[in-house]
């Protein structure tokens, strides 16, 4: 368990305990999932056939071609697209139907819909990337659907100070524009190229074929009124799809609807939800724009079951519902929705919406405000940006090169995962051995606090791949305002290395999360007696908890044990020396290479060499931060020498010998969802080592579950993390080993 670190989590608008919410709208859905049945199905059926009728008698009205005819023909067009998207295709290929027996073409794998897009980018675009991540910025790239900028959050890109003209340009050509449209948001998603044959073949396919249909066979099969019908199937396509954009664009974007930071991994079913909730609208029909366009469809399409108007707005007014339970039809959303809107109001929760009408001023106030780069904390006062120029500046100066700033200053709510954090200073410390590295701390982190000893867990890009490390602070949080660390190069390092290398005062680190501590090297209160042994870089550690004893305790009884290779790789040297003439702190420093100071001892860590200098060992606590067989050895010999266990305490970031249980036959199944592989290992392989047979990569660092850069959601089966402990959601996969079949979401 990670331990030693205070963050208010309010501050990330996500509730840090949990609240039920979860528990009560899972219950819901599995009543309201249960109650899905045949007559769902057969109300589908019906909603097709009306759908066939209203295109029916479009046909008839554009071979007709008077001007009358020719209105109400377009009219049926955009009503067909809108209905089409609504009630149909965006609820069926979320698999509304997919569990019910005899659900014939209605099964999401199998559903042919009459809609400008391709099914597998939407389902990467919509299912992988906008649901799961809703709102989340940097994420759901759904959030202004990489063309627009509907809320002060997100980021301002060039193109954005003419947003409301390219809107308009692109609504000209919005049915054929639609299924690139799309691929674009899905090829963001799995960070594919634009240009490349996945992004664009089928939508090239799916334009052209739309095409030939609606500007081509059925205005020639109007024969005389050819031009007419032309006209009618252009106008009514672009009602059809700019409407569908407009009302999806309204669920999501602006006024009162929340943008998030990346909660990360260990976002939990009731944050989880209550950002659904937050991030979404409902929108009210206009009562007197649906009595008149029911009317023409009374007037034009006789149909004996006709369904209700609310069918060219499913799963978009009941959008909060949809969102909760994305695989309920839109029938059963209606009917659960006030039980939905009681959930949110017992637990303080918005339930969002909005009348129709109302949201067409908001969102073109909202698109021309937004084309200037101001965000959350200058919403409503454009003008303080333009009193800091040199921000206004540097805004322009990514924006106008498509670059995102590493702070995020657009969202007004503080990121607690993967954190750009500033360099302010990289000093070479220990004859340029080591880096001493000053960090900034991150905007609205005042809430957040660490203990002497704590460290911070850093992730790193090479060559494509993502590594992590833990750095310890040499400081807790009440003595710095910065937090600051000491990176050591290390023969062959991948990480070190190349921080040393790189680091340089103005550039940017990324943090996985807040500080922790391992629980076992944390300080919490003076000590009457102690003792401290580090080896090299162990001294990160070790000097925060001596800098908080001398700040505590006058004249502490503190002993330090520090070894070295040789006497210039002596980190922090002065300030330890210090310590030793200042705090009274006892200072022995030994290296392995002989040494022609006085004061510095050649020798290696022993029992003898510990009973020597420390002589009443048994009744200090002791500290030790060094390689893994060091901090063994030195626990034996402390043992040894009368300390008690309990008084004993470790931390090393170099990854420990796992327990791994003898193999006793049983094979599991490890399924990843996302990814669609699966392997089989036994009981002694962890479940990185599993994703990595399947060609997964897992970012990962500490490999003992501290650092929780692997932490990964597990949607069935069980793990030796779970034997003797309450089932996890989420679970550190270096350090998990399959008990059962287990399907992780990756």
């Amino acid at each position: 368990m990670v331990t030693g670190m205070t963050v208010t989590l309010a501050a990330a608008g996500a509730v840090a305990a949990r609240s039920g919410l979860a528990d009560e709208l899972q219950a819901l859905y599995v009543r309201a999932k249960a109650d899905v049945g045949e007559t769902d199905l057969a109300h589908i059926r019906n909603v097709t056939a009306y759908g066939e009728a209203i295109d029916a008698r479009r046909l008839e009205l554009l071979r007709d071609g008077g001007p009358r005819a020719i209105r109400r023909a377009a009219a049926l067009e955009m009503l067909y697209r809108l209905m089409q998207f609504s009630e149909l295709g965006h609820n069926i290929i979320h698999g509304s139907y997919d569990h019910l027996p005899g659900n014939g073409e209605y099964h999401s794998d199998r559903y042919h819909w009459d809609f400008n897009v391709d099914v597998d980018h939407w389902k990467v675009m919509h299912h992988v990337g906008h649901h799961p991540n809703t709102n989340i910025v940097g994420k759901d790239h759904d959030l202004g659907y990489s063309i627009m900028r509907g809320s002060a959050g997100q980021d301002w890109f060039g193109h954005h100070v003419a947003q409301t003209a390219i809107i308009s340009a692109l609504a000209a050509m919005s049915p054929q524009a639609a299924p690139f449209f799309l691929a674009n948001v899905a090829r963001q998603v799995e960070n594919r190229r634009f240009f490349s044959s996945w992004t664009l073949r089928s939508p090239a396919r799916i334009a052209a074929r739309d095409a030939r249909r609606r500007y081509v066979a059925e205005p020639l099969s109007a024969r005389s009124r050819a031009l007419q019908a032309l006209l009618a199937n252009y106008a009514g396509g672009v009602a059809g799809y700019m409407s569908v954009l407009f009302l999806v664009f309204i669920e999501h974007h602006a006024g009162e609807l929340e943008l998030f930071a990346d909660p990360g991994p260990d976002e939990t079913a009731d944050q989880y939800y209550e950002r659904q909730i937050r991030a979404t609208r409902n929108f009210l029909p206009s009562p007197e724009l649906d009595a008149s366009l029911e009317r023409l469809l009374h007037e034009e399409v006789p149909f004996e079951n006709r369904p209700g108007f609310h069918i060219f707005y499913g799963g978009l007014d009941t959008h909060v519902e949809h969102h909760l339970f994305p695989d309920l039809p839109p029938s059963m959303q209606r009917k659960i929705a006030p039980e939905v809107r009681a959930i949110a109001e017992r637990h303080g929760l918005p339930y969002n919406e909005t009348p129709l009408l109302d949201t067409v001023p908001l969102i073109a106030k909202t698109l021309t405000r937004l084309s200037a780069p101001a965000g959350d904390q200058e919403e409503g006062h454009p003008v303080r940006l333009l009193s800091r120029p040199r921000e206004l500046a540097r805004r322009l100066g990514y924006g106008l090169a498509y670059k995102v700033l590493p702070d995020s200053p657009y969202l007004g709510k503080p990121r607690f995962f993967d954190v750009p954090v500033r360099v302010l200073s990289a000093t070479p410390v220990a004859d340029g051995q080591a880096m001493s590295v000053r960090l900034a701390r991150p905007r609205g982190w005042d809430d957040v606090t660490w203990d002497a000893g704590a460290f911070v867990s850093v992730r790193v890009d090479v060559d494509g791949e993502e590594l992590v490390r833990q750095y310890s602070l040499t400081s807790d949080s009440s003595a710095a305002d910065t937090m600051d660390i000491c990176i050591k190069r290390v023969a062959d390092g991948r990480v070190s290395n190349r921080l040393n290398d790189q680091l340089r005062a103005g550039r940017w680190v990324t943090l996985v999360g807040p500080p922790a501590s391992s629980g076992d090297f944390d300080v919490p209160a003076p000590l009457d007696k102690s003792l401290f042994i580090a080896g090299g870089v162990g001294i990160t550690p070790i000097i925060s908890l001596l800098r908080r004893l001398a700040r505590a305790t006058p004249a502490p009884d503190a002993v330090l044990l520090y070894f070295n290779r040789d006497d210039r790789s002596i980190i922090y040297e002065a300030e330890l020396q210090e310590l030793a003439r200042r705090a009274g702190v006892r200072l022995h420093l030994f290296t392995d290479a002989p040494s022609a100071r006085p004061d510095v001892t050649t020798a290696q860590l022993s029992a003898e060499l510990v009973e020597y200098y420390v002589e009443d060992v048994a009744e200090r606590e002791a500290y030790v931060c060094a390689p893994p067989v060091l901090i063994d050895l030195a626990r034996g010999w402390l043992s040894g020498l009368g300390l008690p266990d309990d008084r004993f305490h470790a931390e090393s970031f170099s990854p420990p010998e796992l327990d791994r249980p003898a193999d006793d036959g049983r094979r599991y199944t490890v399924s990843f969802r996302r990814s669609a592989r699966s392997v089989e290992i036994d009981g002694a392989t962890t479940l990185l080592e599993a994703a990595a047979q399947a060609g997964i990569a897992v970012p990962t660092g500490c490999e003992r579950g501290l650092c929780r850069a692997c932490v990964t959601p597990k949607l069935a089966g069980t793990v030796n993390l779970e034997t003797d402990a309450a089932p996890q959601e989420r679970i550190t996969v270096c350090t998990a080993m399959a008990c059962s079949d287990v399907e992780l979401d990756l």
